[in-house]
């Protein structure tokens, strides 16, 4: 299962011209960490998300897609509670 949207992730780093090292030294890990990160073995943070979001420039649309990625792997069974999710960022970012 996705849970820290992988897949948004590792089109920012190649649109970026970046690779898993970069990030693992970005975030202070092993490149083994990003395996299972990518893998799903353990979340990430939020904190380390916006730090990953932020470093490769993510649009607030990437960004939307990203957290929506995870709130729905991570807490929904079914891939069609988008509306929720888009909810809970919009009041994320109206702090």
């Amino acid at each position: 299962m996705n849970i820290n949207g992988w897949p948004v992730i590792e089109r920012l780093l190649l649109r970026r011209r970046k690779n898993q090292s970069d990030l693992a030294r970005l975030l202070g890990v092993s490149p083994a960490a990003i395996t299972q990160i990518k893998r799903g073995d353990f979340q990430l943070g939020v904190s380390a998300l916006d730090k990953i979001m932020h470093y490769l420039g993510a649009t607030p649309e990437e960004q939307e897609d990203i957290y929506t990625q995870v709130i729905q792997n991570r807490y929904f069974d079914e891939l069609d509670s988008g509306i929720v999710c888009r909810i809970i960022i919009i009041r994320r970012d109206d702090r």
